[in-house]
């Protein structure tokens, strides 16, 4: 195996256990809800915190310039290793929901040396085909993301705190991984000056400025669906007995996004960036939009349309990703990525609060088709994007 490649399997590999922090707090909400008497807005929180951290914290680390002054390596490695401490304090200490979403915002926070980060390490291996290698990085960090929901789903008979500290543990592994076992790339630039600007001047770029709306799109849509899968299943299921694990679902239709951001980026090789993001925005607005006809459709049908849906809604995010690499000053790759990230995760902290509160009023056979704003919009924006292959 060539150089490359494997940087880029090791790169993936770390993502893809350091992001099994992410959503630890929202797949142990189920039984937190039930132990701290939760209502479905307040054990929402557990997501938004951590949303609303990483906002925070991509707003830091574009406006310091962190991912382009610093060595990216040394970024990763210790933001991974912060992320590892706040979420073994959430196990560890929160007693109740206001320690919980500190800790968890805190971990938010270090996540954006973590995702972010993780696409300008590939892009310092690969100058072409940067659509699909992003594929398999961004497959990883969904896999990772799922994580969590595997750990409830196969232990159940543990102790939340306890399967959140393996997911720090997983964490901290991942980034060891690429402060020892990665080498600098070949296309590693030379560290720019501090410009506190640099992370809004990017948007005077007319074609990043066009990705980055089609990305805040898809954002609006992307997280809510993770995050709140798991209670419009449960809705679904309760209609009916059945033994399905909602857990072990949440987690197949989450990381089956894996198989699409790499088939996406491999097809991407073909027809470029803007046709995989724009056929996913396009086929991910309709299940919205159907997502109130498969909420009554019996499991044996319903799972399979979720995993089809899973498929579709995170298959554009590593085409954004290079796209935004391609639109942008080359020596400030770290810092657009970073506060793209960053807004496009402010826009998901209100779409999941959204959605939590439409369920409320509307039930959540009808809830999710709200998400369908995010992704028409998002087509529209690139529908004027002009087409780049790669």
């Amino acid at each position: 195996m060539n150089k490359p490649a494997k940087a880029l399997l090791l790169i993936s590999f770390s993502v893809l256990l350091a992001s099994s922090i992410w959503f630890s707090g929202t797949a142990a909400a189920a039984g937190l809800k039930k132990i701290w008497t939760l209502s479905e807005v307040q054990s929402s929180w557990l997501t938004i915190s951590v949303q609303l951290g990483f906002i925070l914290g991509t707003f830091l680390y574009a406006l310091l310039n962190m991912a382009d002054i610093f060595k990216t390596r040394s970024v990763f490695f210790f933001s991974a290793l912060l992320g590892a401490v706040f979420n073994a304090g959430f196990a560890l200490i929160s007693k109740a929901l206001f320690g919980a979403v500190l800790f968890r915002f805190l971990t938010g926070i270090t996540l954006a040396g973590v995702y972010p980060v993780g696409m300008k390490l590939v892009a310092q291996w690969f100058r072409e085909k940067l659509g699909w290698r992003l594929g398999i990085m961004v497959g990883a960090l969904t896999l990772g993301t799922a994580i969590p929901y595997l750990i409830f789903a196969l232990g159940a008979d543990f102790n939340w705190r306890y399967l959140m500290l393996l997911a720090s543990l997983l964490s901290l592994a991942g980034g060891l991984i690429v402060k020892i076992g990665i080498p600098d790339g070949p296309y590693l630039t030379a560290s720019p000056r501090f410009d506190m600007r640099a992370a809004f001047r990017v948007f005077k770029f007319r074609p990043f400025r066009l990705q980055a709306f089609g990305y805040f799109g898809h954002m609006w849509e992307l997280y809510a669906f993770w995050s709140l899968s798991a209670s419009y299943l449960g809705a679904s299921f309760s209609r009916s007995v059945s033994a399905v694990s909602v857990p072990l679902v949440v987690f197949s239709v989450i990381g089956v996004g894996i198989f699409s951001c790499i088939l996406g980026g491999w097809i991407s090789r073909s027809v470029g960036e803007k046709a995989v993001a724009m056929a996913s925005l396009i086929v991910s607005c309709t299940f919205c939009v159907l997502s109130g006809i498969i909420f009554n459709l019996p499991p044996a049908l319903l799972i399979p349309a979720l995993l089809l849906w899973g498929i579709f809604v995170i298959s554009d995010s590593p085409q954004f990703s290079a796209l935004a690499a391609q639109s942008c000053p080359a020596e400030y790759t770290g810092t657009a990525l970073t506060i793209q990230n960053g807004i496009g995760f402010a826009i998901t902290a209100v779409s999941i609060q959204f959605i939590a509160w439409v369920s409320q009023h509307v039930g959540w056979q009808w809830a999710f088709a709200f998400l369908a704003i995010g992704p028409f919009l998002g087509a529209v924006a690139m529908s004027r994007l002009k087409s780049r292959q790669t």
